[in-house]
């Protein structure tokens, strides 16, 4: 999965648009086709894991925003029915919800919107039931920083990661070194996207977490940071007062 979390590869939707979905480089979709081989066996070995059958939703939902209409299918069929058998767990609840506005851009031009409006709703409500729920808030923030502006989420994107990184300010040990990553890279793709010079501080940031072996997001993290610098050359880079404080260790 996308730095081992899943979930991160939002497209927007096309909805009449043009066909907008993430390009993946061949590395990052062999990896995603791997972890799907791997998950499917492991589902298969023990199917009543609903860890293990997340984590599949979460991957084919990276696939379905890579291109895959099959894959996007089926997450949403995968998370709908972990969601029918814990239906008071709201962060299957925001999984689906992601799931739910990554099928959007493979619907009807007819049903689009009905999508992508009942994903959001699940989102905001798995945000509502668990406000303090640092996955569910990532969740939200990526979707809600990526999909087009005039679905009016941009609002939400800057107080989930405004939430966010106060967390990590506050209580650093509550987030492993892939949701660091995962966070500053995402909001400083979100700073850049609106020609803000905090995405030099968040791409640094970043950068100075080191990535596990054979890490996919590395490579993106540096060109993004490349990008940000030549925009903004005069923007200051993380300073040691702001520097990566300790996190928890991956599982």
């Amino acid at each position: 999965m996308l730095v081992g979390l899943g979930l991160l590869a939002l497209a927007g939707p096309r909805l009449l648009a043009g066909d907008t979905t993430v390009k993946a480089t061949p590395a990052e979709l062999a990896s995603e086709k791997a972890d799907r081989a791997r998950l499917e066996k492991a589902v298969a070995a023990d199917p009543k894991n609903v860890a293990l059958r997340r984590q599949l939703g979460e991957t084919l939902c990276d696939l379905g925003a890579f291109g895959d209409e099959a894959a996007a299918d089926a997450a949403v069929k995968l998370l709908d029915t972990l969601h029918h058998e814990s239906p008071q767990d709201p962060v299957i609840l925001a999984d689906y919800g992601n799931a739910c506005t990554i099928y959007a851009q493979y619907a009807s031009i007819f049903t689009q919107l009905s999508w992508v409006h009942d994903g959001f709703h699940d989102l905001d409500n798995a945000v509502k039931a668990m406000p303090d729920n640092v996955s569910i808030r990532i969740t939200r923030a990526l979707n809600s920083s990526q999909v087009p502006a005039f679905l009016d989420r941009e609002q939400l994107a800057r107080e989930d990661f405004a939430w966010l990184l106060a967390r990590i300010k506050s209580n650093p040990r509550n987030f492993t070194a892939d949701q660091l990553r995962t966070i500053y890279y995402y909001d400083g793709n979100f700073a850049l996207s609106h020609n803000e010079a905090e995405a030099v501080h968040l791409y640094t940031l970043a950068e100075g977490i080191p990535p596990p072996a054979g890490d996919i997001l590395a490579p993106k993290i540096a060109d993004a940071l490349k990008t940000a610098r030549a925009k903004f050359p005069t923007a200051a880079p993380a300073s040691p007062a702001t520097s990566n404080p300790p996190v928890a260790k991956n599982s």
